[in-house]
């Protein structure tokens, strides 16, 4: 049996290579919208507040589809490491229907929504450029749910350099559609902030074009056992919403809680709102390297466990939570050394900078806790457990972290900077809770699934 399986010196490179264009990947996703903010950010501080604020709804209805979606990171690679190909072409079509069903109901949910943004408390001074906003972005759950779909697909066969390429050029064409939209360069219509959103939503469609093209040129060369249309759906999908209902309930809380913060923010100030929205914008950025980290992990676990390769799961799993926590030292220390310059490039606003600056401070401070607890929720994936974490962060942000930053926040008028402590402290007691349960998880795997045989090879090859 061994000899099926790739040797330890194979599996590594294809660890890093998950790894790397993984980091890319999401890395390339939140760039998209700083490039947004840096340029609304040259329309004033409630252009940076409107991005911010519509974002922040569009979030609500995009974290249980994405979820979802997340899911198949463990079904697919998993089905492929049993060598059940009839099994891994089920779950990539089923993921396909899920994520068509739950764009069309996004993009209804979030346009409705936004037609009542004075319902929800938003600063009237922005009511009307948010609803603007919003409706352009809508049609872009489509790429947006799609996209993770296609992605895992190429990544479990292989091919993790197909989404690298597809945001890099993604981010090439939204910089030059920002630029030639907003202010009407080269013949192109000055849009102002709506230009921003149309060159977000063709960027994102040019992405999953590109993609799709991919998919189907990879998928040419397989030999697909069986027929879309033979599918059985039903069973499919049940078993993608058994795992990825947890996931989206844990996305729930976890995004929930930042995207609850950023409501309260457009209440405040727009000084406050665009120091909020800039700063969250640049802390996603740096949370997408460990995300990159944690999906890379929970494909990479998938597959060997489905191999029956246990000792080597948790040998990665260990791995990349070391990984993580080093580059979280070096973020935290790069964020505090540099706050100041690093702010003023998305802000000439005097205020916005002072506030900014010190909420940067904090999310430099909370960089530990925010890498453990997304590689850790990775590597519990890779696992199969994904209902624990939901559970994790109810508690860990709605129980400790948001009750904390609302008392010092509206309570003690601390305002945006008590919100981001009561942020941060959730983050590190979810960090905590993770690791428990992982540890729990690595030391009944052994017990449950190992075997004699995968333990000698695992030595072996040590």
């Amino acid at each position: 049996m061994n000899t099926t399986f790739e040797s330890e010196a194979s599996l590594k490179k294809t660890y890093w290579n998950t790894v790397i264009h993984s980091v890319v990947t999401f890395m390339g996703q939140s760039m998209m919208q700083i490039v947004d903010l840096f340029f609304c950010g040259t329309l004033g501080s409630q252009a940076s507040g409107t991005v911010g604020t519509s974002c922040s709804l569009y979030a609500w209805f995009m974290i249980i589809g994405i979820g979802l979606v997340l899911s198949l990171e463990y079904w697919i690679p998993h089905s492929l490491g049993e060598k059940d190909e009839v099994k891994a072409n089920s779950f990539f079509y089923a993921g396909i229907a899920v994520s068509l069903f739950v764009s069309a109901f996004s993009t209804l949910g979030f346009w409705i929504v936004t037609q009542h943004t004075n319902l929800l408390g938003v600063n009237p001074a922005i009511q009307s450029t948010v609803q603007s906003f919003s409706h352009i972005i809508a049609i872009s759950y489509f790429p947006v749910f799609l996209i993770p779909t296609l992605r895992v697909e190429l990544q479990a066969r292989g091919f993790p350099r197909d989404t690298t390429d597809a945001f890099i050029l993604g981010n090439i064409l939204n910089v030059f559609l920002n630029w030639a939209l907003i202010r009407g360069h080269w013949g192109f219509p000055a849009l102002g902030l709506d230009g921003c959103a149309w060159a977000n939503l063709l960027s994102r469609f040019a992405i999953l074009f590109y993609l799709l093209s991919r998919v189907k040129k990879v998928r040419a060369k397989l030999t697909i056992p069986v027929h879309w249309k033979k599918i059985d759906y039903s069973h499919f999908i049940r078993k993608i919403l058994h795992m990825g209902l947890p996931t989206s309930f844990h996305m729930l809380f976890e995004m929930g809680a930042f995207i609850l913060v950023g409501m309260l923010a457009a209440h405040l100030s727009p000084s406050q709102n665009a120091a909020h929205t800039i700063t969250i914008t640049l802390a996603s950025f740096m949370f997408m390297i460990p995300l990159g980290m944690g999906s890379a992990a929970a494909l990479t676990l998938s597959k060997l466990n489905g191999q029956k390769r246990y000792p080597l799961a948790v040998k990665y799993g260990k791995y990349t939570i070391r990984l993580g926590l080093l580059y979280a030292s070096m973020g935290s220390l790069l964020l505090i050394l540099f706050r100041v310059p690093i702010f003023r490039v998305y802000s000439n606003d005097p205020e916005t900078i002072r506030i900014g600056t010190s909420l940067l401070f904090i999310a430099a401070l909370f960089q530990l806790g925010d890498t453990s607890q997304v590689i850790l929720a990775g590597c519990l994936r890779g696992f199969g457990k994904t209902k624990i974490q939901a559970v994790i962060n109810a508690i860990g942000h709605w129980g400790i972290g948001l009750p904390l930053g609302i008392f010092l926040g509206h309570y003690l008028n601390w305002q945006i900077r008590g919100y981001w402590i009561g942020l941060s402290t959730g983050l590190f007691s979810v960090a905590l809770g993770l690791y428990y349960f992982w540890t729990k998880a690595i030391q009944e795997k052994p017990l449950l699934h190992g075997s004699i045989q995968s333990a000698v090879e695992f030595s072996s090859r040590e």
